[in-house]
């Protein structure tokens, strides 16, 4: 190990090293630094080509760097010399500015090693201030990876909100999946965890993604995606009787998991229990609408804000009428088909988040009950429930209009899991697996069938890391 020597006069620090005497002199505000040239050349690309340019300074043995401090490049050079380390202290940011404008891969790669939870959103920001990519980068992942941790915390309200944002977007740098879930009954009795599945399309084949954890409910319960993290919440216990249309006491659980790190967390519980009841994101939230406590309806709607761990009633439905297990967000608003409860009919309910309101938009043009339901662009797709065909509502328009009969719309029954990915619309069948490629306007059948269970299949969409490579 090379020994730093210090000269009397404090405005002069000399370094030794195995090649020799000191080669070069560097000031920095009122002092100078003997260094050598080797050592500066090998781990600063600022000073290698300043050096191997043949400018002034390479022939004068002499560089003189304004605008930084002479502490900070003493630290820099300590680490150089002795491997001493950088503390993460007060003086971080003059050593991180300096050490990104002379290039010292060294310097930065050991900063970027002692990034940890305590310290990212600092390191993020000073990162961003002196345009280090790779250490912005990959603070910002650990906050993605921690999101729900960092978004409840007080030092994440030091980002701006394009940063936030941008954090927030980790959640998504890893591939897309289709998933799904069977939230009713499989066989009697009941066995025990449900089975998240994703859907592999390059081998066409479902692979586990992970077990509902044993204390949620066993059926009805809501699925809903936010930021990544897959919500579960409500529906109906292990059931009071050993008969299969027996139900169990209905309940509020609200179980988060975060598919980056492969963990069931348990969150705040709804304020009212419920089960069959709508359940969607939209504005950073988490929808609860309607639902069912038994054969009673629940008219009552609220919302689940993460960043707060807290769940807040909105406005309840209106009049008499219910929702089934189906919610989407359309244009920015949420629509629900709803069926008034003394009429049998059925329509659709607009509710818009920015006045709190509930609107009722159209009767459908056929009864459907528990059916399928997705948004793309502006239009809404129904399909399923005992009916065949597909009816389309497009909300800007206010006009109904029915896709072209295809013979995979009459397998689609009842409770079929509905989601739209990358412009495909795909349906859970219990046979195969249907998808709708919206600009072919084309059906393909024939797909690998759910292997979750036959009706209440729910389809979410997922971002999934590597095979191997969960945190």
């Amino acid at each position: 190990m090379a020994n730093q020597i210090t000269s009397s006069n404090d405005d002069e620090i000399s370094y030794s090293h195995g090649h020799g005497d000191p080669d070069l002199q560097v000031k920095v505000q009122d002092c100078t630094f003997h260094v050598h040239k080797t050592v500066l050349m090998e781990t600063s690309d600022y000073f290698r080509a300043m050096l191997e340019s043949g400018m002034r300074e390479s022939r004068e043995n002499s560089v003189q760097l304004q605008g930084f401090t002479a502490e900070a490049f003493q630290i820099l050079l300590d680490f150089l010399y002795e491997s001493k380390p950088v503390k993460m202290d007060d003086k971080l940011h003059g050593v991180l500015e300096m050490a990104q404008f002379l290039q010292m891969r060294p310097v930065l790669d050991y900063i970027k090693s002692k990034l940890s939870c305590e310290n990212c959103v600092h390191l993020y920001m000073l990162a961003d201030t002196y345009v280090i990519s790779d250490l912005k980068e990959d603070a910002a992942q650990l906050m993605g990876d921690n999101y729900l941790k960092f978004l409840r915390s007080e030092v994440f309200e030091e980002l701006r909100e394009e940063q936030r944002e941008e954090v927030r977007k980790t959640r998504f740098r890893h591939q897309k999946f289709l998933c799904g879930v069977n939230t009713g009954y499989v066989t009697w009795p009941e066995p025990g965890p449900r089975e998240f599945m994703y859907y592999d399309s390059s081998k066409d084949v479902w692979k586990l993604l992970t077990q509902k954890p044993e204390q949620a409910c066993r059926r009805g319960w809501g699925v809903a995606v936010l930021d990544n993290y897959i919500y579960v919440m409500g529906g109906y216990s292990t059931p009071r009787s050993i008969h299969p249309s027996g139900d169990g006491d209905v309940q509020a659980y609200n179980f988060c998991y975060d598919p980056v790190k492969n963990k069931w967390t348990e969150e705040r519980a709804m304020n009212e229990a419920r089960a069959y009841f709508g359940a969607v994101t939209h504005d950073d939230s988490v929808y609860a609408i309607g639902g069912f406590q038994y054969h009673f309806p629940v008219q009552t709607m609220e919302r689940y804000i993460p960043e707060q761990d807290r769940w807040e009633f909105r406005r309840s439905l209106p009049g008499d009428w219910t929702n089934y297990d189906l919610a989407v967000v359309c244009k920015g608003d949420i629509y629900v088909n709803s069926e008034e409860r003394w009429e049998e009919t059925f329509s659709l309910l607009k509710y818009v988040t920015s006045i709190n309101q509930w609107e009722i938009v159209s009767e459908l043009p056929r009864k459907r009950d528990k059916n399928s339901m997705v948004a793309v662009g502006e239009t809404i797709y129904l399909l399923g429930g005992l009916v065949p065909g597909v009816d389309c509502f497009n909300v800007t328009t206010k006009q109904w209009f029915v896709l072209e009969d295809h013979p995979a719309t009459e397998a689609i029954h009842y409770e079929k899991g509905c989601t739209e990915m990358d412009g495909t619309i795909y349906v859970l069948n219990g046979d195969d697996m249907a998808c709708y490629i919206l600009e072919a306007q084309t059906w393909v059948q024939g797909l690998s069938a759910f292997p979750g269970g036959v009706n209440t299949n729910k389809a979410i969409v997922v971002h999934l890391p590597p095979e191997g490579q969960v945190l």
